[in-house]
């Protein structure tokens, strides 16, 4: 068995300690994510280790999910079914408006809102425009990233703006750093795949004990 069915054979999450739920200001009703009850599609040769979920409309979700191999796009909805991951990442663009919603997410989860199982293990923010991002934003940012485990930026890439979906390379665990001059038909941009690294050693790290177990079937 390999590493990667290791992982995605385990069940058990990596979050952060969940805060007290009683301290946590809980997005209202109409503010709270749809719950998706049929399992994540398996797409690739091995079941998701983790799904994106897009905090709001246009949050990159899709795109995220089809640069890292080993994730799938749970669109806006919380993955209740228990025979697919349930460890999400939360992605947002970085702005205002995303901002407020990657915190709605948050704090849902926070405050035990979230179908059971769910573990959000992070929170990945990619630029609505190019360029520097206005001071209000990045002391926004601050607030709102303190209530995620890890927080990893995906930067500007102008060829996004050109490229099918289903076009676009993709990063699997233990792929080689991309080179700067290949274009994204090709392979990821290195941010892309620095933050998909990032996440597949977190993964694996937190579930080291059941992933270093012997294989069933070595003698």
């Amino acid at each position: 068995m390999t590493a990667a069915h290791r992982l995605a054979a385990t069940t058990r999450g990596p979050g952060p300690t969940r805060l007290d739920p009683d301290t946590v200001a809980a997005p209202d009703p109409q503010h709270r994510a749809p719950v998706r009850e049929q399992p994540l599609a398996t797409t690739g040769a091995h079941p998701p280790l983790f799904a994106v979920l897009g905090a709001h409309g246009g949050a990159a979700a899709s795109t995220l999910a089809r640069w890292w191999a080993p994730a799938a796009d749970t669109g806006p909805a919380w993955p209740a079914s228990p025979e697919s991951t349930q460890l999400v990442v939360v992605a947002a663009r970085l702005c205002t408006p995303g901002l407020t919603a990657a915190a709605d997410r948050l704090r849902e989860w926070h405050a035990g809102l979230a179908p059971d199982g769910v573990q959000v293990i992070g929170l990945v923010l990619t630029p609505i425009r190019p360029g520097k991002v206005p001071a209000v934003v990045r002391r926004y940012r601050a607030l709102v990233t303190d209530l995620a485990a890890a927080v990893y930026d995906i930067g500007w890439h102008d060829q996004l703006l050109e490229i099918e979906l289903a076009q676009l390379a993709e990063f699997a665990p233990f792929d080689p750093p991309p080179s700067r001059r290949a274009g994204l038909r090709h392979t990821v941009p290195a941010d892309v795949h620095r933050v998909g690294t990032q996440i597949i050693t977190r993964l694996s790290a937190t579930h080291l004990p059941a992933a270093a177990q012997p294989d069933s079937e070595t003698p």
